[in-house]
């Protein structure tokens, strides 16, 4: 197989998927979507947000509480697009979501040398998790771009031996710095790269000294950011933070253990005197965080960075006094279903479709037999058989990367004197990807986790499952091969 003809062919195969599904259903909003369009009305506007904002005149100010970078790329898609700035956002996203998948076929390349390794990886990618995303009005498409490319680019370039320059670190901070306005996140997501910076630069530059200078390059945009984004809304309101975001996403653990019984709200002397403290709590998690805002502002004059804090330190408190049911619940949020990310054919499209506010072309519980019967609807089983194989594929690389790896990291260092620099550049790129891939989910589950925070993850999890795998079925298929040339030979 041409590598350069199959990779422009899927490039475009995926765009015209991808562009074909945005002519069909057009750009998708969701709940979070109206807070990034009202603060790029904000922007837009003008007014005096930007110098001076009161934490107390809104319950949730929104010019805080959520990040400047996609409020700020929507007011000028619309100052240059007018009423299609969201039909041109989303292109940027697919286009920027296309250079990821780029990216991520060149490293499959470097990791296995093999076409169809980078084939199937650049297909899962395009039609997975980043399918959906990239057609919403959410931040998640473009950070998930922008962190792909810089693992994938880190990971390509210590897979072949290529030492990095501090102009090359440099400008892969600006993109990490983009990645943290887009979402504030990033302020400690970061340290998920570390490793594969820092190995990158000791492994090819020879010296561990020259390592750490890289990765303070590297970090050295962010840096300055982080301190420029405090100054800011120091200057407009007193205070150094990033978001108040934490008024919300914080109280997910106190919510949590209040469902499994134990009494936290009743125990602080904050929210012990809230109508909700003795009471069962809806199921809307969102429900909950308005009323303890509410209440926390009206009992006890709290504004919204005052709140923010409070959450953080009941989550630090929370697991001081529930250690073993803060440990429960944070194990119970790796959800094993989430092995089924790395390959999703159908379930992409048909998660998008449903998001927009279409069908699913899959039948309802229970209803798969009585639909082949009484209406012939064949279709509908070969969808599930399409997707069940592909579950068992997305598991199969899921656990030959979790497990794999490890386990090939343990034998090569073994027969290395255990010396991390005197490893192969594949495998330790493998390594130090298997270590951005458990991050990922280890930090989100301390406070909420859902399948689309590992968006920026899994492709790494379907590469380096097949570059475990490639060799097994590469003798696979030879073995048969071999079989049916005996078997014409024979006849």
């Amino acid at each position: 197989m041409n590598e350069r003809r199959a990779f422009w062919t899927t490039l475009a195969l995926l765009a015209l998927v991808k562009a074909g599904f945005l002519v069909a259903l057009g750009p998708v909003t969701l709940p979070d979507s109206s807070d990034y369009v009202l603060f790029a009305e904000a922007i837009l506007a003008g007014g005096d947000w930007a110098r001076e904002l009161d934490l107390s005149e809104d319950l949730i100010p929104l010019t805080a509480f959520r990040g400047i970078g996609y409020p700020a790329l929507i007011a000028l898609f619309k100052v240059l697009f007018g009423g299609a700035w969201d039909w041109l956002l989303i292109t940027l996203q697919m286009i920027l979501s296309l250079a990821a998948t780029a990216l991520l076929w060149r490293l499959a390349i470097a990791l296995t040398g093999r076409t169809w390794v980078a084939l199937f990886a650049a297909w899962a990618h395009g039609l997975g998790l980043c399918f959906v995303l990239d057609q919403c009005i959410l931040t998640d498409s473009l950070n998930a771009s922008l962190i792909i490319g810089i693992a994938a680019y880190a990971g390509h370039a210590l897979a072949t031996a290529r030492a990095p320059g501090l102009g090359e670190a440099l400008c892969l901070g600006l993109v990490l710095l983009l990645a943290f306005l887009l979402r504030e996140a990033g302020a400690v997501m970061h340290l998920a790269l570390w490793p594969l910076v820092l190995v990158w630069a000791w492994k090819t530059g020879g010296s561990f000294r020259r390592a750490v200078a890289v990765l303070a390059v590297f970090l050295l945009p962010l840096g300055i950011g982080v301190q420029a984004y405090k100054a800011w809304n120091q200057m407009r309101t007193g205070e150094r933070f990033i978001t108040t975001v934490g008024q919300t996403a914080m109280y997910h653990p106190a919510v949590d253990l209040v469902r499994k019984g134990y009494p936290v709200f009743a125990e602080d002397p904050l929210l012990a005197d809230a109508p909700f403290a003795s009471a069962p709590l809806p199921a809307n998690p969102g429900i909950v965080f308005t009323q303890i805002n509410r209440h926390l502002k009206a009992a006890h004059g709290m504004d919204a960075l005052a709140v923010t804090r409070h959450a953080n330190r009941l989550f630090v408190e929370h697991w001081r006094r529930y250690p073993l049911a803060r440990a429960g619940i944070y194990v119970g949020r790796l959800d094993p279903r989430y092995a089924y990310l790395p390959v999703m054919p159908l379930a992409g499209p048909e998660r998008l479709s449903l998001w927009a506010g279409g069908p699913t072309p899959f039948p309802r519980p229970g209803e798969i037999w009585r639909n082949l019967a009484d209406h012939g609807r064949v279709d509908q089983v070969l969808l599930l058989v399409i997707r069940t194989l592909a579950r068992l594929v997305s598991a199969l690389l899921t656990a030959a990367f979790l497990i794999g790896v490890p386990i090939s990291l343990g034998r090569a260092l073994g027969t290395r004197g255990w010396r991390i620099p005197a490893l192969p550049g594949p495998l330790l790129a493998l390594g130090v990807l298997w270590l951005l891939v458990l991050a990922y989910p280890a930090a989100y589950a301390l406070i909420y986790l859902e399948d689309r925070y590992l968006i920026a993850v899994v492709p790494f999890v379907t590469i380096g499952g097949l570059t475990l795998a490639a060799p097994w079925v590469d003798r696979a298929g030879g073995w048969l091969r071999a079989r049916a040339g005996a078997g014409r030979r024979t006849d």
